[in-house]
């Protein structure tokens, strides 16, 4: 019969190692690279967005423009993770987008 003690020990090493296997995502919604690859400068809108992909991190600016960001998963659908940037004007329609395939810091 293994000590308690040892027991213990195991168990804490076992769920250290699962930590430092898959960290966790950083703030943003997670989405498939298909759906995002659907987003359009000029046509999708914020209703598109929010119906395609959900809410996310956003930033909004005394002009009206905000800064949308969802995370894309990595290989195998582990980290690191990718994201990809939106920029909506003061009417909500995409202006730009920014893709990249890790996460700025």
């Amino acid at each position: 019969m293994i000590p308690v003690r040892h027991a213990l020990i195991f168990a804490t090493a076992l769920l250290l190692s699962a930590c430092a296997v898959s960290p966790p995502a950083p703030p943003g919604t997670v989405v498939p690279d298909a759906k995002a690859s659907q987003i359009q400068p000029g046509v999708t809108t914020k209703a598109d967005l929010l119906s395609m992909l959900g809410p996310t991190t956003s930033i909004r600016f005394d002009s009206g423009v905000e800064v949308w960001r969802y995370l894309l998963p990595g290989p195998g659908g582990q980290a690191p993770f990718g994201e990809v940037v939106i920029v909506l004007d003061p009417r909500g329609v995409v202006s730009k987008t920014r893709r990249a395939t890790e996460v700025y810091q």
